[in-house]
């Protein structure tokens, strides 16, 4: 069958789920062309740039921003509004064929056969740490996955990878072409020793950075975020602006800063338009239950739990935390207790979701007071008329950002 009817087909498919509200339809469309053409995303890369971002947390901004700063040039397909898989990533491809560079987010077990298909460009590594442990790979099985298939990229492929994640380094640094960032990460809460060796992993003092006896450490980067102020090869100087808060935000526009440069588009225009990017599949996005106005906060593993309760600490005084414990969102919570809940100290607090009673038992280990609410609704009356972060994990957290404003 021709890729083109083949399209059409999965397109028209996709549009039915969306009328009969059984799904965004991009899933649909995207298992269609796979199964009517399964060498649909090889041909659709074809003679196109492509950019593949994965990592544990931060793919969704990361390849956001990225979308945003291509298109200042050109048109960009991408699925950044998460579908990151076989279907997702085929659907993306499909959408918009005339575009002649497509961003695209790859989940971190699909990297080696998007890598095979899509004959990227670029790849942006951003970082590898635990995540629904009943259904994903440990962290050093993604990571090997990761190396061997980098090791095989052809001198055209350039990889820009995050110096600051040990796993990270491991997968790529035996990689031809090779761009180090940092943004200052302290510590790795997942890495305890070495991914070469096995050996205990020597941290600095101030975590900053780490190196093994075997010889394994921290590769020096060519790009350094301080703060908000970017340095690069040559001198370079660049200031990151962020309309999402937090430090990982910052990080993440400063990497699709230097993926456009790498591209050739305009710094100027690409940081201006970066700069405008608030919301990202509802995150950050605003919805109103009962009177209380809620900021919409996705957390789903322990590193971005730690990331997310960083950047609520300077939001509003009351937050409201949602743990399910779905097929999507793991069905283990254990890892309730690798995350540091101190950052709520002297907050008002509310724990909610179907697993309201183990984060309520955890917060209760951390010496952090909270009252329990059956929903999000109950928690809203408790919290009344005033402003609320609200901190989900995944499938809670899909559910209520459809009715955000972003």
């Amino acid at each position: 069958m021709k890729l083109s009817l083949a399209i059409a087909i999965g397109k028209a498919m996709g549009w039915l789920s969306r009328i009969t509200k059984r799904g965004s339809g991009v899933m649909v469309t995207g298992r269609i062309i796979l199964k009517l053409v399964p060498t649909a995303v090889s041909e659709l890369s074809r003679n196109r740039k492509i950019v593949l971002i994965s990592g544990t947390n931060g793919k969704s901004t990361t390849t956001s921003l990225i979308y945003h700063a291509l298109a200042t040039k050109s048109a960009v397909a991408s699925n950044f509004t998460g579908a990151n898989l076989f279907a997702g990533i085929t659907a993306a491809l499909g959408q918009n064929r005339s575009a002649s560079v497509a961003a695209l987010e790859v989940d971190e077990m699909v990297m080696p056969w998007a890598i095979e298909e899509t004959k990227p460009r670029l790849i942006v590594l951003l970082n590898l740490g635990r995540d629904q442990l009943d259904r994903l790979s440990e962290v050093r099985m993604v990571a090997l996955k990761w190396k061997q298939s980098l090791a095989l990229l052809p001198s055209y492929c350039a990889v820009f990878a995050d110096a600051d994640d040990p796993f990270v380094t491991w997968a790529a640094r035996d990689c031809v072409n090779v761009i180090w960032f940092t943004a200052g990460a302290i510590g790795h809460i997942d890495a305890s020793t070495c991914p070469e060796c096995g050996v205990i992993l020597n941290w600095s003092a101030d975590k900053s950075t780490y190196s093994c006896e075997c010889g394994f450490r921290k590769p020096n980067p060519e790009w350094i975020l301080r703060g908000s102020e970017l340095s690069g090869p040559n001198n370079q100087q660049i200031n990151v602006r962020s309309a999402i808060p937090g430090a990982a935000a910052l990080g993440n526009a400063a990497r699709a800063i230097v993926v456009a440069k790498t591209f050739g588009i305009d710094i100027s225009a690409a940081s201006d338009a970066i700069a405008k990017v608030s919301s990202v599949d509802g995150r950050f996005g605003k919805l109103k239950i009962g009177q209380t106005n809620f900021r919409l906060m996705l957390s789903k593993n322990p590193a971005s739990w730690r990331e997310t309760l960083t950047t609520s600490a300077s939001g509003p005084k009351a937050v409201a935390l949602v743990v399910n414990a779905n097929a999507q969102d793991g069905k283990d919570t254990s890892w309730l207790w690798d995350v540091d809940f101190t950052p709520l100290a002297g907050r008002t607090v509310v724990a909610t979701g179907e697993r309201r009673l183990d984060l309520s038992a955890r917060l209760t280990v951390n010496n952090i007071a909270h009252r329990i609410a059956v929903d999000e609704k109950d928690a809203a009356k408790i919290l009344g008329a005033q402003e609320a972060d609200l901190i989900a994990s995944y499938t809670a957290f899909h559910r209520l950002a459809k009715k955000a404003d972003r």
